[in-house]
């Protein structure tokens, strides 16, 4: 007599509900303010600098946790087979090992882990991290990238896809933690959705003295220009009004979303 098929179990993290202490807004890759982004950023360079690791080695990290979460503190992988979760996408197998190996007298260069692993808690798993990326450096016997992320991850169908990527990433990483970006206090939160205006109410005013809607055709070559030098004015900020398609620069999102160059045009030669 045979009894019902067993169902696989589910090892993934992805249905586990957000609490009032997550900072991302849902698991999925990358999701969540550029605030958090850089918040979590920074954590991985004053961990790494604790740790005294050389900025080739913080500038890797910093690649290998975008490309692993998108610096979602609460991301969690959909596939039903993995538990990798949080900054680092550590798997509940890898931690516990970690903890049991790579801690205690067997601790690689003098790094200990920070107590008991918490997936979700961007602090527990960076410093898991960092212990695992120096497990991984020894086995690849190399400062690159590309080849700590073969041993990180060792699927060839996954990582050959990605070692572009973490090479540029790592690169411009280095450039910002040589400008000291980290130093400062980042993008602002954003308002809580408890205080945000509502929808009925007067929008704030945040271009150059209200840029109202023309209700009529301009009349003069005078009110054109005029029209066209209030769109082209800097906000309240001081920051020019840019185009949805240039994207943020921060720096998690600068490389990939960097505005294009200007196109610098050259007059056509008399004949």
């Amino acid at each position: 007599m045979t009894g019902k098929p067993r169902k696989p179990h589910n090892f993934s993290h992805n249905g586990d509900p957000l609490t009032a202490t997550s900072l991302g807004d849902s698991r999925a890759w990358g999701d969540a303010n550029e605030h958090v982004k850089f918040e979590v950023q920074k954590e991985i360079v004053q961990q790494a600098g604790k740790a005294n690791l050389s900025q080739k080695d913080t500038a890797n990290l910093l690649a290998l946790a975008e490309v692993e979460s998108g610096f979602n503190p609460d991301a969690a992988t959909t596939s039903r087979k993995s538990s990798a979760s949080g900054v680092f996408a550590i798997t509940d197998s890898t931690a516990k090992d970690t903890a049991e190996r790579l801690s205690g007298s067997k601790r690689i260069g003098g790094y200990e882990v920070a107590g008991t692993y918490d997936r979700f808690n961007t602090a527990s798993n960076v410093s898991y991290g960092i212990a695992v990326y120096l497990d991984k450096k020894k086995v690849a016997g190399s400062d690159d990238v590309g080849d700590i992320y073969k041993a990180w991850n060792t699927n060839p169908a996954e990582y050959n896809k990605l070692l572009t990527r973490l090479d540029k990433h790592a690169t411009q990483y280095e450039k910002d933690l040589t400008n000291k970006v980290w130093d400062g206090p980042g993008p602002a939160a954003p308002p809580d959705k408890a205080s945000k205006p509502a929808a009925t109410d007067t929008p704030a005013k945040t271009g150059p003295a209200a840029i109202k809607p023309m209700t009529e055709p301009p009349k003069t070559v005078a009110d054109i220009l005029s029209a066209l030098s209030a769109l082209k004015a800097p906000t309240s900020e001081g920051a020019t009004v840019l185009g949805p398609l240039t994207g943020s620069d921060s720096p998690s999102s600068r490389v990939l979303n960097r505005a294009q160059e200007p196109v610098v045009k050259t007059a056509n030669k008399p004949l």
